[in-house]
């Protein structure tokens, strides 16, 4: 495993070390096999739709909801989402708040369709519904300004009317609410794209309840906002272009709607199943290490999405980095703000199936709405697209010393074990992952860390790592020089384990990279050899 394992691309900045891209297994050379939805036996799993089997042949074929069109079943408790149409919706008098919401919506829409409808019209439509005033700076600046009159005009004419039907018609396309993916539960749904497009139209417009766990006596901190209020305001530079991503959504699926399926999926990792690190003479998994590439790029591999504790980050607010920018390109993972609670340290949710519907270009500060994007991954039975993101939280470092403690490197183990090992229904698919530097950017975590923590955790449950370095060549060369080298001394993940532990005492000395380089694997072992911790 020497210079022999570098390989050039076509062009220059294509360089990677280790494994080719090709010799990484993906979804699509082994999809998953599916129980029908009818037999699968899994009380934690939720349909928001009836039995529904893709068929390619007849793409067109539509799912349903649950207990079809006009026959909603109301839930208002602390396991279902709390929806906008619920009699037990109320204002502050005491009155069903669904009818005024109904009306104010209804008038917008008669407004479209007599093509005199302005952005001051939205507004109105929200305040009414919410019997509140809601600034709007963001929104119109991009109707106002970012977009050309025709852009304008056909969003106000004919998206915009699509919108509103979509919120007015949320309890016969959803026909029931969605349950809430609660802490230390096990807990999946799935639903349709149209089902989808109905909730976030709701959320446009600012509908929705607000939601909390009565059982954690919390109104505030256990689940974020899905309403679009807060990405409405006037703020950062960003705010607008998620929305000219979102509206393009919007008027992608009101000219056609999609006709999948996507899946949430909680997991929350029992004590019993952590891994004892120390036992454990699992060898280094292959690696594919570049720079040149975004973990969405990565197709068919377990993509992570370098998340907040509470879903989405800052995608409704202010913020655009790695996660909000997935979840504006695909907005159908929004829907997980909506019912997933704030994640716990052994708990991770899986977004199986969103579609991409943008693109574009830079980060951060220079985040801009590019264009159209035409999603063409390949779908399984269900309907779903073979598209398995994973949302990893890491640890926030106000003080980054702290992340040097073994008790911080577990939890940080602990989580990245949580989100990689295997679903049951995937065991015999040992597809890949791609992942990069999570946590390194403002939550302050050390890259040479993050990167030695997840090839450890990828060797423990045997997957492929592909390693996306993000332009930074300095940590490309030295963490293959590392992995390299602990390769050829047939290291474990037991090795591993114990570097970490040493280095929690030493890190004041070097870096991780030169600590592991200047601790050969047999010394480590020798001076080990009688440890049992």
């Amino acid at each position: 495993m020497a210079n022999e394992d570098v390989q050039m691309g076509m062009a220059s900045d294509e360089i990677f070390h280790g494994v080719p891209l090709t010799d990484i297994p993906t979804l699509f050379q082994t999809p998953p096999v599916l129980s029908d939805m009818q037999d699968l036996d899994d009380r934690g799993h939720t349909f928001m739709i009836k039995p529904f089997k893709y068929d390619a042949s007849n793409p067109n074929l539509d799912p349903e909801p649950i207990h079809g069109m006009g026959n909603y079943h109301d839930i208002w408790d602390d396991e279902h989402v709390r929806m906008p149409c619920s009699p037990l919706h109320l204002t502050n008098d005491r009155a069903p708040r669904w009818p005024i919401i109904q009306n104010a919506l209804a008038e917008l829409k008669q407004k479209c369709d007599e093509k005199i409808a302005t952005v001051n019209d939205i507004k109105i439509a929200i305040d009414k519904s919410n019997g509140t005033n809601f600034e709007i700076g963001s929104l119109q600046q991009v109707l106002n300004q970012d977009y050309s009159d025709d852009q304008r005009a056909y969003f106000m004419s004919f998206t915009l009317p699509k919108m509103v039907s979509f919120a007015l018609e949320v309890g016969n396309i959803c026909s029931q609410p969605p349950p809430l993916l609660n802490i230390k539960t096990n807990r999946t749904v799935t639903m349709s794209q149209r089902q989808a497009a109905s909730l976030l139209a709701c959320g446009f417009f600012c509908i929705f309840p607000h939601q909390f766990n009565r059982k954690i006596d919390n109104k505030h901190h256990s689940y974020q906002s899905f309403n679009f209020n807060h990405l409405f305001r006037s703020g950062s530079a960003c705010q607008p272009e998620k929305l000219k991503c979102i509206l393009h959504y919007f008027k992608r699926v009101s000219e056609d709607m999609p006709k999948g399926v996507f899946s949430f999926r909680r997991f929350s990792l029992p004590d019993e199943w952590i891994p004892k690190w120390k036992e454990s003479h699992a060898p280094l998994c292959k690696i594919h290490i570049r720079t040149d590439r975004s973990i969405e790029e990565m197709h068919g591999l377990l993509q992570v999405d370098f998340a907040n504790e509470y879903i989405g980050g800052g995608v409704m607010r202010e913020g655009i980095t790695q996660e909000e920018i997935r979840f504006t390109v695909c907005p159908e993972m929004l829907i997980s703000i909506l019912v997933c609670e704030v994640m716990l340290s052994h708990e991770c949710i899986l977004l199986i199936g969103c579609e991409q519907f943008t693109t574009y270009s830079g980060y951060a500060d220079t985040f801009k709405f590019k264009d159209n994007f035409i999603d063409t991954t390949p779908k399984e039975s269900w309907g779903r697209k073979l598209c398995h993101v994973v949302a990893m939280d890491a640890i926030e470092f106000k003080d980054p010393v702290t992340q040097y403690t073994f008790e911080n490197m577990r939890r940080e183990l602990i989580k990245a074990y949580t989100c990689f090992r295997f679903l049951k229904s995937m065991e015999k698919c040992m597809f890949g992952v791609a992942t990069g530097n999570w946590g390194c950017g403002a939550f302050n975590g050390d890259l040479q860390l993050k990167a030695i923590i997840q090839l450890m955790v990828a060797s423990e449950v045997g997957r492929p790592l592909v390693y996306i370095t993000w332009h930074d060549q300095t940590l490309l060369e030295s963490f293959w020089i590392v992995y390299d080298y602990l390769a050829n001394q047939q290291a474990t993940v037991k090795d591993l384990c114990i570097y970490l532990q040493l280095y929690s005492m030493n890190h004041k000395q070097s870096g991780l990279f030169d600590y592991i380089l200047n601790v050969p694997v047999s010394s480590l072992r020798e001076a080990y050899k009688n440890d049992s911790a």
